[in-house]
């Protein structure tokens, strides 16, 4: 098999009511009907990763101000995530701050909460501007780039 990374995303619409006897019932929400999902594998050259250093998170430490993720230079995948806390060393908690990632400094297309993590895989290999920035204060943000 060649080297690669597998990848799912899901989600489950949920619609909370109240019924009988006053407890609450969480049900798949009509307007769906039903859980969203996909999964694919995207090509990788292991030894050309940005953002990670000998199997450690190299945390790109985002503030207020849009910053680039990275120098992402033909890259066939990425993964971002909101560490939920603000340094490299995990030593302070973040759980409150909102991150905003973006292409170019503008068009953000996901705030991420404490936890969030997003994945973008590209067919052709591309060199995005990807920037992120926070709401308020300082966010570790765990991200790998593979070519």
């Amino acid at each position: 098999m060649a080297s690669r990374v597998d990848f799912a995303v899901s989600a489950t619409p949920i619609y909370s009511h109240s019924a009988g006897e006053g407890a609450a019932t969480d049900v798949i929400a009509a307007d769906v009907g039903r859980s969203l999902g996909g999964n694919g594998s995207q090509a990788a050259v292991w030894g050309s990763t940005e953002g990670y250093s000998s199997g450690d998170p190299v945390h790109k430490i985002a503030t207020s101000s849009a910053a680039s993720l990275d120098t992402l230079t033909n890259i066939k995948f990425l993964f971002i995530k909101h560490s939920g806390f603000e340094d490299d060393a995990k030593a302070t908690a973040n759980t409150t701050s909102k991150l905003s990632v973006s292409l170019g400094a503008s068009a953000v297309f996901a705030v991420l909460a404490s936890g969030d993590a997003i994945v973008l895989p590209f067919v052709t290999a591309t060199s995005p501007d990807v920037q992120v920035k926070t709401d308020t204060g300082s966010v570790a943000v765990e991200y790998m780039a593979t070519v």
